[in-house]
């Protein structure tokens, strides 16, 4: 697995509403998307790495406590291969969602770590 970068920090939040006016309105972040009622990506600069707020982590395969990474890959496949073969429980498996594919695993503490595959090419 060669990571390429950072795609995106996810923090769980208990209202997404009030979350998102916070990181708009009074840390000046740039709304990028805002994909169904719990999941919205802010621009971080002029980077393409984004701040996601996630209202419900339950549906993400694992008990996440904290938030989560996503860590660019070329190949989520591989990399899946990759990590099986070194030891690593995937604790949700390979998904494709309407702009990346992604799976995840979990670090020594259980926090969330997602590879992650922009379908644009696009990393970090």
């Amino acid at each position: 697995m060669r990571p390429r970068g950072i795609d995106f920090f996810v923090y769980n939040v208990s209202d997404i509403a009030r979350s998102a006016d916070f990181y708009e309105n009074t840390l000046g972040l740039t709304l990028r998307s805002w994909e169904g009622p719990g999941w919205v990506e802010f621009a971080v600069g002029d980077t393409p790495t984004v701040l996601a707020l996630r209202l419900d982590p339950r549906g993400v395969g694992a008990d996440v406590q904290g938030g989560a990474t996503a860590i660019a890959v070329d190949d989520v496949g591989q990399a899946v291969d990759e990590l099986r073969e070194r030891g690593v429980d995937i604790v949700l498996g390979s998904c494709e969602q309407a702009s990346c594919h992604a799976a995840g695993i979990c670090d020594p503490d259980g926090n969330l770590i997602l590879v992650h595959s922009r379908k644009d090419g696009t990393a970090g």
